[in-house]
Formats: C-alpha cells, sequence, structure tokens
C-alpha cells in the first residue's frame, strides 16, 4: 500500500536543518564578530556541562578571556584549558599536534567537548596546506575517540587562504553563531 503524503520531503532540505552536536561530531565555527563567537560558544560549552562532558579550550587569548568571563566560576573549573599557541604555534606539526590532543582527551576521564582554534600571528607561520592536513588528522580523531569538537575560526584576524580549509575539513558548520547544519562543502571521508 502506498502512502500519500502532502507536504514534500527532500534530502537537501532535511540535511540543511539545525542539528545539535553529538559524539563523533566535528563542526566549525566562521565568525567575524567576536561578542557572537563568545556567545555560541558559551552555549556549546554550557550544552556539555549540562551532559557531565568535560571541556578542552585551546582558543585565542581574547575570546578564551571573555568566554570564560561569560561562563563563570562552576564546571569552567574542570577544563583543561591551553594558550592558542601551545597547539598552533610557530613550530607547528600537525601529528605532534593530533597526537598531544589524543592523549588530552583520553586521560580527561569522560566525555569531552574540544572547542579550539589559531590566533591570527601563529597562523601566519603555517601553510595552508600544513594546516589542511591537520584538520584530516584532527577529524579521524574526532570520529576515533567520540568526542565532540567545535574549530573556530576568526575571519578578521586569520590569513584568508584558512578560509577554504576551515570549510572544506567540517562536516557540520555555523556561520556568525547561527545554527549549526550540515556543511555541504565538506571534503574528508573517515578511513
Amino acid at each position: 500500500m502506498w502512502r500519500v503524503f502532502n507536504d514534500e520531503v527532500s534530502f537537501a532540505r532535511v540535511s540543511g536543518l539545525p542539528r545539535d552536536l553529538q559524539p563523533g561530531d566535528h563542526a566549525v565555527l566562521l565568525y567575524t564578530e567576536e561578542h557572537e563567537a563568545v556567545e555560541f560558544c558559551a552555549r556549546f560549552l554550557q550544552a556539555g556541562f549540562e551532559r557531565g562532558e568535560r571541556a578542552l579550550i585551546a582558543l585565542p587569548t581574547a575570546l578564551r578571556s571573555e568566554l570564560i568571563g561569560r561562563l563563570g566560576p562552576g564546571p569552567i573549573e574542570t577544563a583543561i584549558v591551553l594558550e592558542s599557541g601551545r597547539l598552533y604555534g610557530t613550530d607547528f606539526d600537525p601529528e605532534a599536534t593530533a597526537r598531544e590532543l589524543d592523549g588530552l582527551i583520553k586521560t580527561a576521564d569522560g566525555p569531552v567537548r574540544v572547542l579550539a582554534g589559531p590566533d591570527g600571528d601563529s597562523a601566519e607561520h603555517i601553510e595552508p596546506d600544513t594546516f589542511r592536513h591537520y584538520e584530516r588528522i584532527a577529524h579521524q580523531l574526532v570520529l576515533d575517540l567520540r568526542a565532540i569538537c567545535l574549530c573556530v575560526y576568526d575571519g578578521r584576524n586569520l590569513p584568508i587562504a584558512f578560509s577554504p580549509v576551515a570549510i572544506e575539513g567540517h562536516p557540520l558548520i555555523s556561520r556568525g553563531g547561527g545554527e549549526v547544519c550540515r556543511n555541504a562543502d565538506f571534503r574528508y571521508q573517515a578511513s
């Protein structure tokens, strides 16, 4: 027996709908206004705290400070907080950075939300293809460890060549702090 629907449902329409992040998700926030990034990242972390997840934060200094101030005391005190330059500094090595994240996530004793992104000064010393390679490794790592990862890209301060890396390297995307949706421009496949 056939069932007739009054409303057409298409894959493109459904896949473009907003969604909540789940274990194994690797998303990107592209922003140009810091207040939008702070609010979005605060919601991202708060949702994790409510689910008993621990945070691993490696953001540019100004964004990290404002975010921690916005969240106030409480679960943020259990977060692993790193200087962005520690991961993305002038001696950036994709494999070494991925190994460090792998170790930090595994020692966190439970589910983890990763919130990370390079600062403009560090990114100027990183070739876009090197960072593209890192995003591929990081994507597989997030899948393997079932972490939830939000990469943060500041369109005002990062080299313009990082925008395509951000867009093609993440299956989920938020632009300007809007809803997280499937990214049709995602290019990497899990191994």
